[in-house]
C-alpha cells in the first residue's frame, strides 16, 4: 500500500532529478508511484543506461537502487549493468547492488542511515554513481 506522504516525497524528488537534465547527461526521469526510473548516457562511453530507485518507505528508509535495461526499465541481468571494477557497482555479487552510502542495498551490509550524515537524496545518489562511472567506469 502506497501512503500520500512518500509518493509526495518521491514527487519533490523527481522533480530534483528532472532539474539535472541539462547540467548531467539524463534524458528522461520517469516516476510511477514510488519508483524512479532516470535514463541517462554513460558519461565516458555514452552508452545508454538506466537506474531505478525504488522509494517504498522513503525517506524512513533507504531507496532501493539497481540498473534496468533503458527501453524496457526491466531488470535484464548483469548485462544492464556498467561496471566500475566492483568499486561501488558489485556487478557480479549475488544479487547485484550499488554499494554508495544512502543506498538500502549499502546500509543493508553496512549499518543504518544516519540522519544528517548519509545523504537520502535521489539525486545525491544519482551524482555518486556518475563520479563513479566517470572514475572507474
Amino acid at each position: 500500500m502506497t501512503h500520500a506522504p512518500v509518493e509526495a516525497l518521491v514527487e519533490e524528488q523527481t522533480r530534483r532529478l528532472q532539474a539535472l537534465a541539462g547540467a548531467v547527461p539524463i534524458t528522461s526521469v520517469v516516476r510511477e508511484a514510488t519508483t524512479v526510473i532516470v535514463e541517462f548516457q554513460h558519461p565516458r562511453s555514452r552508452r545508454p543506461l538506466a537506474i531505478r530507485f525504488r522509494c517504498d518507505g522513503y525517506p524512513l528508509r533507504p531507496a532501493a537502487v539497481d540498473f534496468v535495461e533503458p527501453e524496457t526499465h526491466n531488470d535484464i541481468g548483469a548485462s544492464a549493468w556498467p561496471t566500475d571494477g566492483e568499486q561501488a557497482l558489485k556487478t557480479t555479487s549475488n544479487p547485484r547492488f550499488i554499494c554508495i552510502p544512502g543506498v538500502r542495498e549499502y546500509h543493508d551490509h553496512h549499518g543504518q542511515a544516519v540522519p544528517g550524515v548519509h545523504s537520502l537524496s535521489l539525486a545525491g545518489i544519482f551524482h555518486q554513481v556518475l563520479q563513479a562511472l566517470e572514475v572507474r567506469g
